[in-house]
């Protein structure tokens, strides 16, 4: 079963497990604009989730994150969250070692690649008129599509559409409240 735990300003987690995942909520221009998107589809109860404006999947025991970023898909320390409130969604056991091994597998075979601006493009008119589309480029990335695609490949998330997924759907998905 999933549990999550928050880190607040000055905290980090003590342990890592390759596969799981944080959410954060950063605060620059761009993030805004996701936050603000979200809020267009994530209304009533469901609101709080829009909070979130990123996400980085965990891949080695020492805080290792893989993330989808302006600049592309980059391998990264946790500790640059220290600063910020982040929540790390530990998958559990239900999450076998081979299934996580797969998903570390995928995540890191994705840096280097470029992000996905035109998929950030597809999914912003997806918040604003409720249009699915798909608009992509192969193997540009956008930070909760490469959560979900990485899960994927771990046999997780299969109903999850990573093409139309946000952060504040997997915070949805496991409950992570600010």
């Amino acid at each position: 079963m999933a549990t999550v735990e928050r880190y607040g300003a000055g905290d980090e987690a003590g342990q890592y497990s390759p596969g799981d995942f944080i959410l954060t909520h950063r605060r620059r221009p761009f993030a805004a604009l996701i936050s603000q998107a979200q809020k267009r589809r994530f209304r009533g109860p469901d609101a709080v989730f829009a909070h979130w404006t990123h996400s980085a999947f965990v891949v080695a025991e020492d805080g290792t994150i893989v993330e989808a970023e302006a600049m592309g898909v980059k391998l990264s320390p946790i500790a640059k969250y220290r600063d910020f409130e982040y929540h790390l969604v530990r998958l559990g056991d239900e999450f076998a070692r081979p299934d996580r091994d797969r998903a570390v597998a995928y995540a890191k075979t994705q840096v280097g690649q470029a992000f996905g601006f035109l998929n950030m493009f597809g999914g912003a008119l997806f918040l604003l008129f409720g249009l699915p589309l798909r608009l992509m480029r192969g193997n540009h990335q956008i930070c909760s599509a490469l959560v979900v695609r990485a899960l994927q490949t771990g046999a997780q998330l299969l109903d999850m559409d990573p093409d139309l997924t946000l952060p504040a759907d997997l915070a949805r998905r496991f409950d992570v409240r600010p």
